[in-house]
């Protein structure tokens, strides 16, 4: 099992829904508590987004967890929402950045 690096002071958690819609304002007790732990957080596109009860179109929420994926600056990503909307697109997602840090 390859162990993930403790987060440090300063880091940045990517926030995504891989499925379902949720809202910035649903997610300010946990951005209060990223804050607390002295941890950054960048919010992703799905966040906000809507597409009947996913959190924008399969393209979207690939785009954006793709993206989180490669970025060099987040060290940490969580799905806010997850569920069947993330089965529907997890084979389209690259994880050869993801690996490689």
């Amino acid at each position: 099992m390859i162990t993930p690096h403790y987060l440090n002071l300063g880091d940045t958690i990517g926030i995504i829904s891989t499925a379902r819609k949720i809202t910035s304002l649903e997610l300010q007790p946990l951005i209060r508590l990223i804050e607390s732990w002295g941890l950054k957080y960048v919010l992703g596109t799905t966040i906000n987004a809507e597409s009947n009860q996913y959190a924008g179109d399969d393209k979207t929420r690939i785009l954006d967890f793709q993206s989180m994926l490669d970025s060099p600056e987040v060290k940490a990503i969580w799905c806010a929402r997850g569920g069947y909307g993330t089965v529907r697109i997890i084979d389209q997602l690259d994880f050869s950045a993801f690996i490689e840090n």
